[in-house]
């Protein structure tokens, strides 16, 4: 009887522990990449990815690292999840950064989001996810993606 007591106890003890603190890792998803037409010129786009970088990127940790007119390209390193941190060691986290590169021509423009990498995982502790995932990533992208069509595919830059 004590050997099922204690077995007993142990079976229990590991399945309390287990289900407290899981973590999973999760591969990391493709780039999000999107393609606008509009009826401006390479210059009015490139004024306008400029622009939506600028007021996208609007910390201290997002910052446009590259420009090159000629070429048509803004690149630029973007604070997708910001840090947290706790007076738990175990419930703080690091930024991630995502790369957004954008490339226009005449009455085209293309924006690219490569995820972090290897950041992603949930992480299951006292009833709470702690973490990022694939979807979270896919979420915050595709409304990136959405504001920066709305910019490029908006009206006109009118002249002064």
């Amino acid at each position: 009887m004590k050997k099922f007591t204690i077995l007993s106890f142990c079976i229990g003890v590991s399945y309390l522990l287990n289900s407290c603190a899981s973590i999973v890792i999760q591969d990391t998803p493709p780039p999000k990449i999107a393609t606008f037409e509009n009826e401006l010129s390479k210059d009015q786009n490139y004024v306008l990815a400029n622009e939506w970088m600028v007021e996208s990127f609007n910390n201290a940790t997002s910052v446009i690292q590259f420009t090159d007119k000629e070429s048509g390209t803004v690149k630029g390193k973007y604070t997708i999840k910001s840090a947290y941190i706790s007076t738990n060691t175990y419930a703080s986290t690091d930024a991630l950064f995502a790369i957004i590169t954008i490339r226009v021509k005449d009455k085209l423009s293309r924006i690219e989001i490569d995820p972090p990498t290897d950041a992603f995982f949930s992480r299951k502790s006292m009833g709470y996810e702690i973490g990022y995932t694939a979807s979270m990533f896919d979420e915050a992208a595709s409304k990136l993606v959405a504001d920066f069509q709305s910019r490029m595919q908006g009206e006109a830059i009118g002249e002064w």
